[in-house]
């Protein structure tokens, strides 16, 4: 049975649409500039301040390890969890590491990286970005939780759930089927090692010599690279979150008088969408913190785009990837949904856990800032990073010791 080809736009049509949008944001931003203005400030205070100080070093750090080869490393441990849970390479399993605690678009990022080198097909990569689409934890539970809603013990719940409700969408929707698994750019490398008869200590480390061996840059050059590829990401990054906080100011002008702020912002940017939902007024907290969970789970169209121009030359389906975040929305709005009695159970005054004075702005025009907290960051990301690859050792380990399944 022939796969249906991918819905795409002809370039004469994009090139029409994207010049007549240019066009209309051009003349709307002319004819009341003044909150125009406003909002691309608002927009670049939010990138400085809370995207770029949680992106930067990770992006950086996640380059340096792929090109070390430890990324290749990593990749044997993990391919036991990644092959049998999602249908991908073990080296995928540093992609969903990286998703999973910086948030997007790191997943696509070091998904984008390993194609380049060649270590996963462009499918793969895909699949990869799909599944590692998160939203930063430290938004989820220092901005969100602690600085807007002064509930942190309920950002715990919603964290949780935003991550079990990425994996299960992904599962549903993402994963790569059996018949499927043969065209996989990756899998004869995989079927090799399998049948090697060296230890998986002996792969690992053979792995990172072949991948370092081939990278070949001096350590100079590698971390100029890396910090100036960085900053390229987070200026792409930068420039969309400026604009579509424009497009939400000038969309709202034509908003109807009875639809909430959060519903337009929320679809556009998950920022600008949780801020307005955390300020809006609901009949009850269950609720409003179901709404803020949908809008995290679904990311707005901003990070996906963001997501999506990172992969555009692994030739990536737009829809399956728009499916998989509507999904993911609708799970995390059921699951804090039903989670939330277990609230009770959590400490109530948590907010020390995040900076010496226990407290933070509550006033968004103030911008809340992750500079001021960097050392906890590194803190609560990396003890994040080393859980997981525990859970995944332990899963290795639990595993019979009979040959994977072809």
């Amino acid at each position: 049975m022939k796969k249906k080809a991918p819905l795409r736009l002809t370039p004469s049509a994009a090139t029409v649409l994207l010049g007549a949008g240019a066009l209309a944001l051009v003349a709307a931003v002319v004819s009341s500039p003044a909150p125009a203005f406003q909002a691309s400030l608002q927009g670049l205070r939010l990138w400085w301040q809370i995207v770029f100080p949680a992106l930067l070093p990770f992006l950086v750090l996640s380059e340096i390890l792929i090109a070390y080869g430890w990324i290749h490393a990593l990749g044997a441990w993990l391919e036991p969890l990644m092959k049998r849970l999602f249908g991908l390479p073990g080296v995928g399993g540093w992609v969903l590491a990286m998703g999973m605690t910086t948030g997007y678009p790191g997943g696509a990022q070091s998904a984008r990286r390993l194609f380049d080198q060649g270590e996963l097909s462009g499918e793969d990569a895909n699949r990869l970005a799909a599944l590692s689409h998160f939203c930063n934890p430290m938004l989820v539970l220092v901005v969100i939780a602690t600085g807007l809603m002064h509930e942190p013990s309920a950002g715990y719940i919603v964290l949780a759930v935003h991550w079990a409700a990425g994996l299960l969408a992904f599962l549903l929707l993402g994963r790569k089927r059996p018949a499927d698994s043969k065209t996989s750019g990756n899998d004869a490398g995989n079927k090799g090692n399998r049948k090697d008869g060296r230890s998986l200590l002996v792969r690992s480390l053979h792995a990172a010599k072949v991948a370092h061996a081939k990278d070949a840059r001096g350590f100079g050059r590698l971390l100029g690279d890396s910090v100036t590829n960085a900053v390229q990401t987070l200026m792409m990054i930068g420039g969309y979150i400026i604009v579509f906080a424009v497009v939400i100011q000038i969309a709202s002008r034509f908003l109807p008088s009875g639809l909430p702020a959060y519903v337009l912002s929320g679809a556009f940017e998950v920022h600008l969408g949780t801020r307005d939902a955390s300020a809006a007024v609901f009949a009850a907290d269950r609720m409003q913190w179901s709404v803020i969970s949908a809008l995290l789970g679904f990311g707005g169209i901003c990070a996906m785009l963001q997501s999506m121009s990172l992969l555009r030359k692994t030739g990536i389906r737009w829809f399956r990837f728009m499916l998989v975040r509507l999904l993911h929305g609708a799970l995390a709005f059921a699951g804090t949904w039903f989670a939330w009695p277990l609230l009770r159970y959590f400490p109530k005054n948590a907010s020390n856990a995040f900076n010496g004075n226990g407290e933070l702005a509550a006033d968004w025009s103030g911008y809340l800032t992750l500079w001021k907290i960097v050392p906890q960051l590194f803190q609560w990301q990396g003890m994040m990073l080393a859980a997981m690859l525990v859970c995944s050792l332990l899963f290795m380990l639990l595993q019979p010791s009979r040959k994977f399944p072809r």
